[in-house]
């Protein structure tokens, strides 16, 4: 019942924050994130305007969302926005599921027009990551399902699939490992962590 679970916390938020905050960032409690890259990466947009930020994807019925396992983020407009429209019945607010996220796209596309954005850096890298680097590193495009999330854009595995400017990681449920991802980041971005660790990462 996640998409309950996530309205009642963006309307908790809305009541008790919105106006303390540019950026709301929402992410489950097996994500790394980086929060220097982060800030880095939203300092790049205007956050007087509606932004959603995150891992882009479109589902089978053609939805537009940035996915929650990778966590987004919301500017103040465009969490101002999705409050003001989370009770229309085009946002399905009575429905129980665990697509959530695909239900948050879909409510700000139609009731807001705010879409997600191109994430990826210079060389088409993802910031934003779905799974653990080791996954993605090693995945070979033989997911139908995956390649079809992302279809518009493709995927790209081995050591493109993640920039030196990555924001998080996903499924990371070892303590120890999200110690080493904070260290092999941050130690990329310096040049100084060797390159032939990075397939058994």
């Amino acid at each position: 019942n996640m998409w309950q679970k996530i309205r009642s916390i963006f309307q908790f938020v809305g009541k008790h924050y919105l106006s303390e905050f540019d950026w709301f960032y929402m992410g489950g409690d097996d994500l790394v994130v980086y929060p220097q890259n982060l800030k880095n990466y939203l300092g790049a947009y205007n956050s007087s305007k509606p932004y959603y930020i995150g891992r882009r994807m479109r589902n089978g019925k053609g939805w537009g969302f940035n996915t929650g396992g990778a966590g987004y983020a919301l500017s103040r407009p465009a969490l101002q926005c999705l409050l003001d429209h989370l009770e229309d019945e085009i946002c399905m607010p009575w429905k129980k599921t665990h697509v959530e996220d695909q239900i948050t796209g879909h409510c700000l596309a139609v009731t807001c027009n705010i879409t997600y954005e191109d994430t990826r850096d210079d060389q088409k890298r993802e910031r934003f990551h779905f799974y653990s680097p080791e996954w993605e590193y090693h995945y070979k495009g033989r997911w139908p399902f995956y390649n079809m999330l992302h279809s518009d854009w493709g995927v790209l595995f081995g050591k493109n699939s993640s920039s030196p400017e990555s924001v998080n990681y996903h499924y990371i449920t070892i303590p120890g490992m999200a110690r080493y991802l904070f260290h092999y980041v941050h130690g990329c971005n310096r040049g100084s962590v060797n390159s032939t660790i990075a397939p058994d990462v």
